[in-house]
């Protein structure tokens, strides 16, 4: 008889952990039931109940919730990925002082109190393996009897097209040691036996397998982006095997917050004309429309961080609004991966 595991799934944004538990539960002998998913943000909530419109799904300041509340879902696994903005290079690393660190600290204040709890799984931005939030993430965990695994890994390096350097945070609560190792891990070397069992579950190899066909023109770069941003632009082909970590701010800005995609023409033949032009705008825009350079699409994105091909926008869903959540969201491959140690290895 399969087991069923009882998840709670905090600060849920579109939906990330949702699907890497539909992802372990598909190649292994388990079930997961979402108790209920929650989260403040009214977009991405659209997003998350538009794909799970049977889930249990709360929309409201996670510092509200009390240990009554967890305890009558009495669940098995908490899954979070909390606010990365007191702890990212772009923002003023605030840590613990950010008012939006509040969330997470209300959670480890009521660890103690849901004696339900087995498992705990973390995901946040590199930086945060360095804050004093961590330190007590780790401290509250330890306290309650749970042993420790801390990642800092990518996608990359499993060969999945798409940078996405994150941290993760596993607790299992047991009284006798597992043998994990106390030191950051940042390779996927213990996770091996994790891998194989899901290794058909996530794609490899060249950005092609994760291209729509026939994208609209109106995801064509600008002529006014073209001029100002071409110097600083992160171009792959189809046949790249990689791409930088698209950001909440990707479709607004072009410098470190995702690639671009080449359709057309020889990139090195294209730059090495408009070198040495200035000030020569109608020739540079030529050139440069021979190569057909465009944004991803959303579902694009949302394929390359793992998403199932089920996945789907809601209608009313703007371009701006399903960058700003694919850039918040996680890649649901590394956390199936991680779940299925947590709970299996």
């Amino acid at each position: 008889m399969r087991e069923t595991y009882r998840v709670l799934e905090l600060f849920s944004g579109i939906g990330g952990m949702h699907a890497a538990t539909q992802i372990v539960q598909t190649y292994c002998d388990v079930n997961f039931e979402i108790v209920a998913a929650v989260d403040i943000n009214t977009t991405a909530n659209a997003i998350y109940r538009h794909n799970h419109p049977d889930t249990v799904h709360w929309q409201r300041n996670i510092t509200g919730i009390t240990s009554k509340e967890i305890n009558n879902l009495r669940p098995d696994i908490l899954l979070m990925s909390p606010p990365c903005q007191p702890h990212t290079r772009q923002g003023k690393r605030q840590d613990k002082q950010d008012p939006r660190s509040e969330a997470l600290q209300h959670i480890l204040n009521l660890i103690p109190q849901i004696q339900s709890l087995k498992y705990i799984l973390l995901e946040n931005v590199q930086g945060f393996e360095s804050s004093e939030a961590r330190s007590d993430f780790i401290r509250t965990l330890k306290d309650n009897g749970f042993q420790v695994c801390e990642f800092l890994i990518n996608p990359t390096q499993i060969g999945i097209p798409n940078s996405r350097l994150r941290y993760y945070g596993l607790g299992r609560r047991s009284s006798q040691s597992l043998g994990l190792p106390e030191n950051l891990q940042e390779d996927f070397s213990i996770l091996k036996v994790s891998l194989v069992a899901l290794q058909n579950s996530f794609i490899v190899g060249k950005l092609e397998k994760f291209l729509q066909k026939d994208v609209n023109e109106e995801y064509l770069l600008s002529d006014k982006i073209l001029l100002k941003y071409n110097k600083i632009l992160d171009i792959v082909t189809s046949v790249s095997e990689r791409s930088c970590c698209f950001t909440k701010a990707y479709g607004q800005y072009f410098e470190g917050t995702g690639s671009v995609l080449q359709q057309c023409g020889d990139l090195d033949a294209a730059y090495a004309r408009i070198q040495p032009l200035e000030n020569e705008d109608n020739e540079i825009l030529e050139t440069l429309a021979s190569l057909k350079l465009r944004l991803f699409t959303g579902l694009e994105i949302a394929k390359l961080l793992g998403f199932p091909a089920s996945f789907d926008f809601p209608e009313e869903s703007s371009r701006k609004q399903q960058y700003r959540t694919l850039g918040n969201s996680l890649n649901v491959n590394v956390v199936a991966i991680l779940i299925h140690f947590l709970l299996l290895s």
